[in-house]
């Protein structure tokens, strides 16, 4: 009797021991489930086109961890605005895990303006669009060159290639209109500052070519023109003054001096070509 009770009593008491343990063991995993949510797979929200702190705020809140990758620049786009989330918006994942984000620049880079000079307008667009600039408006000048880029304009003034500009900035173009065979009379352009005759034979569909400065020249734009090439009168073999004509679009070459030079300083060239 003695040996039945105490095989009772073990047996009692293992099936107790198994009990708690079975009983224990499954509080913990529901614990650790609801803890942990073991087995749960969260959706990735669609952040792309929210402010940044917006959408980290919104990422965290789901117990997933919002990661900066990279910054890129789109001027129609909002300053600080998600370009790119990975992964992308309503794939499954575990929490804590990382959602890598791209924004969109606040400042834009700068970039070298490309040289635009002889492209087509057709191949100079491509090419502002592939430095991330943009066409504005564009112009026909008289030019021998037909269709093509002539200068390249930020504003008012004209843009050297090579110089800084931020990305996004729009980009005027004078195109030559091929009508550079029709002639005219060379302007008068001596004793006038570099930049006064700029402005006064550009009136006139004609550019200054080759600048050479005296040695005392600073300032090229407020020096003074003593001799220009072509020059604008002649003298024919009758020794007759007459004017001289040269092609609509064309260039003249110049001389400049710190001090304006004497009237009459510049002879008129000789030779018949081009007198009337």
């Amino acid at each position: 009797m003695g040996n039945t009770k105490n095989i009772k009593s073990i047996l009692l008491n293992l099936v107790i021991i198994i009990a708690l343990s079975v009983l224990i063991l499954f509080i913990f995993f529901s614990s650790l489930k609801s803890i942990t949510r073991h087995g749960e797979s969260i959706s990735v929200p669609d952040v792309t086109g929210m402010p940044s702190s917006a959408a980290m705020a919104k990422i965290s809140a789901l117990g997933l961890q919002p990661v900066v990758l990279d910054t890129v620049f789109y001027d129609t786009l909002s300053p600080l605005s998600i370009v790119t989330q990975t992964p992308a918006a309503s794939s499954k994942v575990k929490e804590n895990h990382i959602i890598y984000l791209t924004i969109n620049r606040a400042v834009p880079p700068t970039i070298q303006m490309p040289n635009l000079v002889g492209y087509s307008l057709n191949s100079a667009s491509l090419l502002l669009k592939s430095f991330g600039l943009h066409l504005g408006n564009h112009t026909y000048t008289a030019n021998l060159v037909k269709d093509a880029v002539v200068k390249q304009m930020l504003g008012d003034s004209e843009i050297v290639a090579g110089t800084r500009i931020p990305m996004g900035t729009t980009i005027d173009l004078v195109i030559g209109d091929g009508s550079g065979s029709q002639m005219m009379s060379v302007p008068d352009i001596i004793g006038m500052q570099l930049s006064e005759a700029k402005d006064y034979i550009s009136s006139m569909n004609c550019s200054i070519g080759a600048v050479t400065p005296d040695i005392d020249v600073q300032h090229s734009d407020s020096a003074y023109i003593y001799k220009q090439d072509p020059s604008s009168t002649i003298i024919n073999e009758q020794g007759q003054t007459g004017h001289v004509r040269m092609k609509i679009g064309g260039t003249i070459d110049v001389w400049v001096s710190s001090q304006p030079p004497a009237p009459g300083a510049q002879p008129p060239g000789p030779g018949p070509a081009g007198a009337h």
